[in-house]
């Protein structure tokens, strides 16, 4: 019986050495190493570099296209810049254009006031640029004229000055130690002759001799302007030498007359009603220069 052929084993055997061999001396492509493992490449997206481009091209964009509030703040500027140039030529306008010059002065309010002589105080700092016009000076100048009591100063637009001024009100006429007379306000102050046109006037007298005739006077208005409105309606006359010797006349209901010793201007209202309280006493003298202790007479 005949046996059938078979493949040589010492082939096979060698072949199969060959492959072993090749695989622990020489791994192909694809299968896996018995030694060190091989690492592994990182990721393309943690790479240092590309990160570092991208991060690049965002501060390039912001810088290219500007930042809102950037924007903002450059309109801001440009706006305010020609502002200030408008408002630079309007100003340039209204100190140089000559139709914005003074050229006109305008008095208000007055009554025995010459307005001549108010205009021509004004006038001495009432010229050039309407804008610049120094109210404060021209009413210091207007309230220097006899008989203004206040003024006031407005622009009137495009070239005028009006002056509106408040006269002061005639109380007294004071007659002076050397016979000549002057019309007083209230506080004192020597008025235009033209005050006492219409106006009712208390007669006040310097008598002789005096060696304070404007401290006479002066004591005289403030004891004036301090009677209570029955003993200023029924005095007739105040005469003083000095600021302490101040004396009233007044005229009684009956037709008689009393003199009163005021003495200085102090204490007015108690002397007042001490006065008042002694009107009926017997005697044509009331002393009330000490007027806790007064005298009849």
């Amino acid at each position: 019986m005949a046996t059938p052929p078979t493949a040589p084993a010492p082939r096979q055997a060698k072949s199969s050495a060959s492959t072993a061999e090749g695989t622990l001396t020489r791994p192909t492509q694809g299968s896996r190493s018995v030694g060190r493992p091989r690492p592994e490449p990182a990721p393309a997206e943690e790479t240092p570099a590309r990160g570092r481009v991208v991060e690049a091209a965002d501060r390039f964009r912001e810088l290219v296209t500007g930042r809102p509030w950037r924007r903002r703040r450059r309109q801001m500027i440009a706006s305010l810049a020609g502002l200030a140039l408008v408002l630079g030529a309007a100003l340039a306008a209204a100190v140089f254009l000559p139709a914005l010059q003074i050229a006109r002065i305008d008095v208000q309010g007055t009554g025995y006031v010459d307005p001549a002589a108010v205009e021509q105080a004004a006038a001495q700092q009432a010229h050039g640029p309407l804008l610049l016009l120094p109210a404060h000076q021209i009413r210091a100048d207007v309230e220097a004229v006899p008989g203004v009591s206040t003024a006031e100063v407005e622009r009137s637009w495009p070239d005028g000055v009006v002056v509106t001024v408040t006269e002061g009100t005639p109380v007294a006429q004071l007659k002076r130690s050397n016979g000549t007379t002057a019309i007083l306000d209230s506080t004192g102050e020597e008025l235009p002759e033209a005050a006492a046109d219409g106006a009712s006037l208390m007669p006040l007298a310097i008598t002789t001799p005096s060696a304070d005739p404007e401290g006479a006077a002066a004591a005289m208005i403030a004891v004036l302007e301090t009677l209570p409105d029955p003993l200023r309606g029924a005095t007739t006359e105040i005469t003083a030498s000095s600021d302490a010797d101040v004396t009233l006349t007044l005229q009684l209901e009956d037709g008689g007359t009393k003199t009163v010793v005021w003495g200085d201007a102090e204490d007015a209202a108690l002397k007042a009603d001490v006065v008042q309280a002694l009107l009926g006493e017997p005697g044509s003298v009331i002393d009330v220069s000490s007027p806790v202790a007064p005298v009849t007479r």
